[in-house]
């Protein structure tokens, strides 16, 4: 039996996974595309696709064949709703574009999506649920934790740590052994110079401190 693979979320970031799970995954052979669950039943509706919401993820209950991509952009909402599947014993799998590039002594966890061009150099730690966008770039001696949320061409630099949770905008940086603290926000076109305190959000040239 082929294996069925369930997206969570059909947003924008969904849809993305999507094509890149059909460039990733031999749909011919070993896998088929089941469906997206997501609370929003008609978020389809205006565009061209022949995948379906089949459920949302309160109501779906796993099937023994069933493997899952979390596709939320929201690391807070993401680390919820994988824990409802989790918890009724759903088995999630990674997502590694064809076009990855992974060096040396690189640790990956369960329930990674890394879209086209990443890069993850050497000796890394890549906890599960994390999810890198399409150009980012992961340096050396880097930890990047559970659930974090990496937008496009971002840079991750040598010797940095990245706390649970985190979301970095698109073109943000974060110097040599900067640390982000759990769940904090990295803004668009930020660069990070030093230490990033848990739950806040920061933004700029240096990065600093903001409330929205």
């Amino acid at each position: 039996m082929r294996k069925q693979l369930v997206i969570i979320g059909a947003g924008g970031f969904g849809r993305e996974v999507y094509a890149w799970a059909q460039q990733t995954f031999d749909f011919n052979e070993e896998w088929e595309f089941k469906g997206f669950l997501d609370d929003n039943s008609s978020i389809l509706d205006n565009f061209n696709y022949n995948a379906k919401i089949i459920s949302n993820v309160n109501e779906y209950m796993p099937k023994a064949e069933d493997r899952f991509l979390c596709a939320i952009g929201n690391p807070t909402i993401k680390k919820r709703l994988t824990k409802i599947i989790l918890d009724k014993g759903g088995i999630f799998t990674n997502l590694i574009h064809p076009t990855v590039i992974v060096g040396n002594n690189v640790s990956m966890g369960n329930g990674i999506i890394l879209c086209p061009r990443v890069i993850l150099t050497c000796d890394i730690i890549v906890g599960n649920f994390v999810s890198l966008n399409f150009d980012t770039s992961i340096g050396h001696d880097v930890t990047v934790g559970n659930y974090c949320q990496v937008s496009s061409f971002c840079d991750v630099t040598g010797g940095v740590t990245l706390g649970e949770g985190v979301f970095m905008g698109s073109h943000a940086s974060i110097l040599p052994k900067g640390v982000v603290g759990d769940f904090a926000k990295v803004g668009a076109g930020s660069i990070v110079i030093s230490k990033v305190k848990e739950y806040s959000t920061v933004f700029g040239v240096p990065a600093k401190p903001i409330t929205i």
